[in-house]
């Protein structure tokens, strides 16, 4: 069963949050021109900002992916380990590439443990300012585990 509410329950954020950052790497798909899905392998990052849950990735703004998020604002990031754990959000998703922005994600990454924290300059850059890398920030409007499943009313799709 589905619930359906503005914002998702504080134990299915939880539940979706330790499950995301215990397993770390998801696929996160966008959207072609074509309609036709598009995979690869990201490191999210899950918060609470101003009372919704946000997701951040440092990715490289290639012009497929702006090309994708320009036309079908939507992601697909799903994780899943051989212990069967799964846990999906369906988000809106947009670059966030301002200076705050790419300072707070940095900061983030590597203030966490491992293996959710990491040195972002493996990321083959200097630091935050460095314009070959972006953020990608996602807000779910759909979070599902094995244990349950929320999405917000106005998303019948």
């Amino acid at each position: 069963m589905v619930v359906k509410a503005i914002k998702p329950p504080a134990v299915m954020v939880e539940e979706f949050v330790r499950v995301a950052h215990r397993i770390v790497w998801c696929t996160l798909v966008t959207v072609d021109r074509r309609g036709r899905p598009r995979s690869r392998v990201v490191h999210p990052y899950w918060e609470e900002v101003g009372g919704e849950l946000v997701g951040w990735v440092f990715t490289r703004p290639t012009p497929l992916k702006v090309a994708h998020l320009a036309r079908t604002p939507y992601v697909s990031c799903s994780y899943w380990d051989p212990a069967q754990e799964v846990a999906v959000a369906e988000c809106e998703a947009a670059f966030a590439g301002d200076r705050a922005t790419r300072r707070k994600v940095w900061d983030l990454f590597s203030g966490a443990d491992e293996p959710l924290g990491y040195d972002p300059r493996m990321l083959s850059v200097a630091d935050h300012r460095d314009e070959s890398i972006t953020v990608l920030r996602m807000t779910p409007w759909r979070l599902s585990t094995l244990k349950s499943a929320w999405q917000r009313p106005d998303e019948d799709r």
